[in-house]
Order: structure tokens, then C-alpha cells, then sequence
């Protein structure tokens, strides 16, 4: 259905803008915790990835006296690799900054908040019997929000649609569905969750064929 822009009034407009904003802030709110997250959970595998990479690169060096395999040439390339993929990674993850990025999102929210306030203001204002303001007057203050949240929205970047999926079904428990995580930072996380079990078990399974 065709859209007719002709009725269009401040006050409409307003109406619909305020549902826009709280639409944005939703989805901020959680970005703000699916990156906050990722953070937490980035610091339980660099801690796991990091005690491995230290056993096997103490086993190739010394290990020979526990076990002659230890000092086999493919255990030794398996825990240099290994050790040189935790730093990458490491490295890699620490330039993705999830736990600041995570708290610039979550005042991004707070600002968003902010203009769903003064944009209320208006409609209290036109509602108020003593200090009802002219339309010009709300056609000014109007754009003067609009601009800031334009400009709000170009400094900040954008939410992913995971976020939106987690918003619209995430808060209303009568739509309450699990919403799956396939952005790159998560199947990034998930892989190396199973790196921490895979790296030992095949360790074991080298050591063994040697």
C-alpha cells in the first residue's frame, strides 16, 4: 500500500519517531550485551588457550626426560604452531576492543534515551493547557532532535541484525524464540572454544602414531 505523505503533522511525526528511537535503543542495548559478553567469554579461552600453549612448549623443550615422543619433530612443530596461533589470535581479538566498544554502545543508548525524552517533552507541551507552543515552535525543537540523532547515529557504529532478531523476540516474552548468533565474532569464539579440546586430544592422537 502506497504511502500518502500529504497528512503528515508534527505531532504524527513525532509519534512515529519516538517508536523509531526506542526501535534503535533495543537494538543498542543489545549489541551493548552480546559484545560485553563476547569479551567475558574471549578472557576464559585466552586463559585455557594460554596455559596449553605453555605446557606444550615446556614438554618440547624438557619433555624428553617424561617421554622421548615429546621430543619427536612433529610434537615440536605442533606446539610452535599452536603457540604462535594463540599470540595471533590474541592480537587479533584485543584490536576488536568488545569490552569498550561495549560501553560506547552502551552510552550511545543512554544519548538515544535522551532525545526519546525531549521528543516526549514536545507531545507533553502540546497536551498542556497553560504552555502550549506554537508548531513552528515544535517544527524547530523537532528538527534540532532529529539532527543530533542523526549525527549520534554517524559517530556510533552500527548494530548487527542479530541484535534487532534479539530485540523484537528477546523482550516480549509472548514472542520469546532463541535467536541464533552467526556474526563472524561468534563462530570466531565458538571455533576456538573447541580448539581448547581438540588441541590435547590431537596431541594424544599424534603421540601415539609416532
Amino acid at each position: 500500500m502506497e504511502k500518502i505523505y500529504t497528512d503528515i503533522d508534527i505531532y504524527s511525526e513525532i509519534d512515529k519517531k519516538i517508536k523509531t528511537l526506542n526501535k534503535t535503543r533495543n537494538n543498542r542495548i543489545q549489541m551493548s550485551i552480546r559484545l560485553k559478553s563476547y569479551g567475558e567469554k574471549w578472557k576464559s579461552i585466552f586463559f585455557a588457550l594460554n596455559i596449553e600453549a605453555v605446557i606444550f612448549v615446556v614438554l618440547s623443550l624438557g619433555g624428553k626426560d617424561i617421554n622421548p615422543k615429546f621430543d619427536g619433530t612433529m610434537f615440536s612443530v605442533l606446539s610452535g604452531v599452536f603457540s604462535i596461533y594463540v599470540i595471533l589470535i590474541q592480537y587479533y581479538i584485543n584490536e576488536l576492543n568488545y569490552n569498550e566498544r561495549a560501553l560506547r554502545v552502551h552510552y550511545h543508548h543512554l544519548d538515544i534515551e535522551d532525545l526519546i525524552l525531549r521528543l516526549k517533552e514536545l507531545l507533553i507541551l502540546k497536551n498542556s493547557q497553560e504552555n502550549t507552543p506554537d508548531e513552528k515552535k515544535m517544527l524547530n525543537h523537532f528538527n534540532t532532535i532529529m539532527h543530533e540523532y542523526q549525527t549520534v547515529l554517524k559517530n556510533n557504529e552500527n548494530h548487527d541484525p542479530v541484535d534487532n532478531a534479539k530485540s523484537v523476540y528477546g523482550i516480549d516474552k509472548d514472542k520469546l524464540i532463541k535467536v541464533r548468533d552467526f556474526t563472524v565474532d561468534n563462530i570466531i569464539l565458538n571455533i576456538n572454544i573447541h580448539l581448547i579440546w581438540v588441541v590435547p586430544l590431537l596431541s594424544i592422537i599424534l603421540l601415539m602414531l609416532e
